[in-house]
């Protein structure tokens, strides 16, 4: 058995198959994985007590944007499989597996729910977006009415087939509220909340205590925002933020970390409204090296400003560093704040209330520490490895 791994029933060398959304790039014969995924390919390789093999679809497209491994496919800890860009998974390639992990995300693997009935085997599926969020993608993603309706009915089409896909399916694994919720008449469902923070990067209790001592008496309050600088994520807000609180004679500092379409305009916003001494645009930082030690040690508060409902991993990877979270009322994020008293909700697009609950926190710190100290004990508990124990028990009580 690979060490570390758990085996709730004593089977052995039952093969997992997992067909990621996220297709592998070409650099030659060698293989270009998005970090973070290959990061959870080694998490499969450890806790299932027996051989994986990872389905991938060959990219052409441009290579991961935040971070990549490149190596031979013989170098791989798990088996690699690969399939042509316009080519379909079928039959032959699960013939070895005992247990398949699809993305029902991607509406090419629906089909997999019959290949693995056909074989006897169980399919389970993991589930990020709920309609709600991709309707939001479509009405955000162009302003020509005719493409935003196909774009809208392309959504409620291929729901159809995915909730087809799933009533056949053995279960599901949920990342988030929205879709745990959404979902709800599925069989054997998981939530879990995706992370890339391992315990030992969780922030240490008395680094935490620190920072909050200093907190204490520190003028302005530090903060933070972080992933692409696109309108879905609500980078086109945060300086009307930063407005808002210059407005109030609140004393801040914004660091907003990441690149995407906006960057330039963001910089060229903050020339123009004088907020470059207090609004900083390092573009994008290494997750490990810098971007977590950053807002461990220098931020007292994440402005999340998401516009769509979708569980992204800056909520938990923000928590883990003991840094609360004030944010739009979208489902995901409302439905974290259900689960832990870790942030504050505004409404939708509500700038100035933003600002509001940030010129508060200013004038009342003590429950600004509160929080943080919560956010770090809620993440400290859904670590990147506890969640991939749990994933992975789901997987073989299923299978």
């Amino acid at each position: 058995m690979v060490a570390g791994s758990v085996n709730v029933d004593g089977r052995q060398n039952r093969r997992l198959v997992v067909v990621p959304p996220s297709p592998i790039w070409r650099d030659g014969e060698r293989l270009v994985f998005d970090r973070k995924f290959y990061d959870g390919m080694l998490e499969y390789v450890r806790f299932w007590p027996g051989p994986v093999t990872c389905i991938l679809t060959s990219s052409a497209g441009p290579g991961p944007a935040f971070g990549s491994v490149t190596l031979e496919p013989k170098e791989a800890p798990f088996e690699v499989v690969l399939v042509a860009s316009m080519e379909s998974i079928d039959a032959t390639h699960l013939a070895a597996g005992d247990v398949v992990l699809a993305s029902g995300d991607t509406a090419s693997q629906f089909h997999l729910t019959e290949l693995c009935r056909a074989r006897g085997i169980p399919c389970v599926y993991t589930i990020e977006y709920i309609p709600e969020t991709r309707y939001q993608i479509a009405e955000l993603s162009t302003r020509n009415p005719v493409v935003r309706a196909r774009r809208k009915l392309y959504v409620w089409n291929t729901e159809r087939a995915r909730r087809r896909a799933f009533r056949g399916a053995a279960g599901l694994q949920c990342n988030g509220l929205p879709a745990f919720e959404e979902y709800a008449a599925q069989p054997s469902r998981l939530l879990y909340f995706d992370t890339r923070v391992r315990a030992t990067d969780v922030v240490l209790q008395d680094a935490l205590r620190e920072r909050l001592r200093r907190l204490e008496t520190q003028p302005a309050l530090r903060l933070a925002f972080s992933g692409r600088l696109i309108a879905m994520k609500g980078a086109d807000h945060l300086l009307g933020v930063a407005r808002a609180l210059r407005a109030r004679n609140c004393p801040f500092e914004l660091t907003i970390y990441g690149t995407g379409d906006l960057d330039q305009a963001l910089r060229r916003e903050v020339a123009e409204q004088g907020l470059s001494e207090v609004v900083h645009l390092p573009g994008a930082v290494d997750f490990y090296s810098r971007l977590l030690p950053e807002i461990r040690e220098k931020t007292d508060l994440f402005v999340c400003l998401h516009r769509q409902s979708d569980p992204s991993c800056t909520y938990l990877e923000t928590l883990s560093c003991g840094v609360p979270i004030v944010g739009y009322d979208n489902r995901a994020f409302a439905g974290l704040l259900r689960r832990a008293d870790v942030g504050w909700l505004a409404n939708m697009n509500d700038v100035n209330g933003i600002a509001d609950v940030i010129a508060r926190l200013s004038a009342e710190r003590r429950e600004l520490a509160l929080k943080s100290e919560t956010a770090r004990t809620f993440a400290a508990a859904h670590d990147f490895e506890t969640t991939f124990k749990s994933r992975i028990e789901h997987l073989q009580a299923l299978g």
